[in-house]
């Protein structure tokens, strides 16, 4: 078991269930972003779609499984139990603007043209979208909100070089 995934999933792990605690002792939803937590759940169902094709370690999966559970229990606290202290007026973010064109972007940039591949692929652009992480997906997908193609070609040759020179 490497040490920093351990850490990582642990601590990912506390941020969410703090998430769920404030919702529950609170009994509001106030502040939180539906739609962000309506993605989260998108994600982790779509990344962790591998749970019916294979098995790789016991706390893979259950780590999976937790995941997915609490972000649908999220949502289902924002949208259902507490519905009356979300405020989507002020849950501005255009879910559109990222579902289209990740769903676009996920049939060229991928390893394999299968189910499983589009599924991951789709996921791991929209979280680095959603955190800002550059990829090549992520910086076409800039272009096509919000800048032209030949700046976008020019970021991702950035990208590239920068991730080459760090090895």
């Amino acid at each position: 078991m490497n040490i920093f995934r351990l850490t990582g999933d642990l601590s990912h792990l506390a941020a969410i269930i703090i998430l769920l605690l404030k919702i529950w002792k609170s009994r509001s939803c106030a502040g939180i972003s539906g739609k962000s937590q309506l993605l989260f759940a998108l994600v982790f169902t779509t990344r962790y779609l591998d749970l019916f094709t294979s098995f790789i370690s016991l706390y893979n999966t259950s780590m999976k499984l937790i995941y997915i559970a609490c972000s649908y229990a999220t949502v289902y606290l924002i949208y259902m139990k507490f519905k009356a202290t979300y405020d989507g007026n002020h849950d501005t973010f255009r879910v559109e603007f990222l579902i289209v064109p990740v769903g676009g972007l996920s049939f060229l940039v991928n390893h394999d043209f299968s189910p499983l591949e589009y599924s991951r692929e789709r996921s791991s652009v929209c979280q680095r979208k959603c955190q800002k992480k550059p990829s090549p997906a992520s910086v076409l997908l800039d272009a096509w909100t919000e800048q032209s193609l030949s700046q976008a070609k020019a970021k991702m040759l950035e990208t590239e070089s920068q991730k080459h020179s760090s090895f």
